[in-house]
Formats: C-alpha cells, structure tokens, sequence
C-alpha cells in the first residue's frame, strides 16, 4: 500500500512524540499569524514579529518533512525488488518464472 502525504502525516502525528510536538508548534505559529492578519494596519514592531513567526513556522515544517522523508525512505529501503520472488537460499535474489 502506498501511502499518500497526509496520511503519513496522520500517522506520525499519533506516532512520532516529536514530530507531533513539531505539528502542534506549527499549528499555534499559523494561528498567531492568522491573529496579526486581521489587523488592517500592523505597526512596525507588529510586522516584524509576524514576519518572525512565519520563518519560524517554515523551520518547523522543513524539520516535520525531514521526518516524512526519513519514514518514507526507511519504509522503501525494505521493499524486496519487483520481479523478485524473494531471497534465495544463497541470500540473493532470485527471478520468478
């Protein structure tokens, strides 16, 4: 079965502590910069720290598909080749047919 981004994301949330913390520090970040995004006019300092969050809300979100991209290759450095029929006595593969 092959999984699709946001049921990984699905399931590492409920699996991984880290990158659940990631995933719940992305989310306050996103709802702070909703808040500053209803102000008609921000002051300086206003958008200063918005524009704060919003790196920081990128960071956490290259660190979240970072562990994406590891579960993701770990999963595929376990698929046996197609064509194959599995290892063969000797530790090798062997073709079907």
């Amino acid at each position: 079965m092959n999984e699709t981004e946001a049921q990984l994301f699905a399931r590492l949330k409920e699996e991984d502590s880290e990158f659940r913390r990631l995933a719940e520090k992305h989310r306050d970040f996103d709802q702070k910069i909703m808040e500053f995004d209803r102000v008609y006019y921000l002051t300086s300092e206003q958008d200063r720290k918005r524009k704060e969050l919003q790196k920081m809300k990128l960071r956490i979100k290259d660190e979240m598909y970072a562990i994406m991209r590891q579960h993701i290759q770990a999963r595929n450095a376990t698929v046996i080749p197609s064509g194959s029929s599995g290892p063969s006595q000797d530790g090798g593969y062997q073709r079907k047919g």
